[in-house]
């Protein structure tokens, strides 16, 4: 496995499942820059790490990300992943079910200096939603 694939996969085991922002710094860069933020959402660092641990972390436990597969061309990195978690906080107005929800995500992250530079992504976030309707 390359390098920049190697950054990837430990941002999404080390940080998003295991929830250990203490390598938060290591792994992106303080000029990072979240192409995908949603609207009115800050788009740098601080904002990015947020939404793990105030969106993300509060609303979904017992994380799992599982990997399918990634592609690196010109210090990008293309990943395609399911996130699984159970439905335990408020999540998007919706709240909590105890429903394990999966998440199929698509993100593309720019590698510089061993760090992520750049991130889009593409989540199906409608799919979700639709996994804590009730019966």
């Amino acid at each position: 496995m390359t390098g920049n694939k190697e950054i990837v996969r430990r941002f999404n085991l080390e940080i998003i499942q295991n929830g250990n922002m203490d390598v938060f710094t290591d792994l992106v860069s303080p000029d990072f820059v979240n192409r995908t933020a949603a609207p009115g959402a800050p788009n740098g660092a601080e904002g990015f790490r947020a939404f793990f641990t105030d969106i993300l972390r509060k609303a979904f436990t017992d994380i799992q990300v599982v990997i399918h597969d990634q592609i690196e061309e010109n210090n990008k990195v293309v990943t395609r992943k399911t996130l699984t978690g159970t439905h335990s906080g408020t999540f998007l107005g919706h709240a909590p079910t105890g429903r394990r929800i999966s998440i199929p995500i698509t993100d593309i992250v720019r590698i510089e200096a061993n760090r992520y530079a750049e991130h889009w992504g593409s989540a199906d976030i409608h799919g979700a939603l639709l996994q804590m309707k009730p019966n």
